[in-house]
């Protein structure tokens, strides 16, 4: 720490808000192999679930004297062009739903015969109760001298 970061003592800033779980570990990971310290908020709060969204993503951390340092490195490796939404998960998600929509096709036509229309279509509405991986892109709060 040099002499010109001492006025920043202790204090913590967010470099970044990710929606998705994995990929706030690898950015964190990145951002240590850097030399950077990183702390992660909600590393515990799974990702199968949009419950990671409402809590406000998973947060990563950085001293404020390493803020410049950490948004530089993001800017090198996170580029605009290199990020795109996950298709093999994607297309396994659709396989999985497209699997469990046959299933319930099949049980919810039995318990219309057996039980009415009523019990199918609660049986058919567990298909919500599904859980996803969310997907999308991160906010990045970088540093304002990466933007010069």
């Amino acid at each position: 720490m040099d002499e010109d970061d001492c006025e920043y003592g202790d204090s913590m800033v967010i470099v970044a808000a990710l929606v998705s779980r994995v990929e706030a570990l690898v950015v964190a990971s990145m951002l240590e192999a850097g030399g950077i310290f990183v702390y992660v908020g909600a590393i515990y709060q799974t990702s199968c679930e949009v419950n990671s969204v409402t809590l406000g993503g998973h947060r990563i951390w950085v001293p404020a004297y390493q803020h410049q340092q950490a948004s530089e490195l993001l800017v090198e490796v996170l580029g605009e062009d290199e990020w795109s939404f996950s298709y093999g998960l994607q297309r396994a998600v659709l396989r999985l739903l497209g699997v469990l929509m046959a299933y319930y096709a099949v049980c919810c036509a039995a318990l219309v015969l057996a039980g009415g229309p009523l019990v199918g279509l609660a049986f058919a509405l567990n298909i919500l109760a599904t859980p996803v991986n969310p997907q999308g892109r991160g906010d990045y709060y970088l540093h304002a001298s990466v933007y010069d």
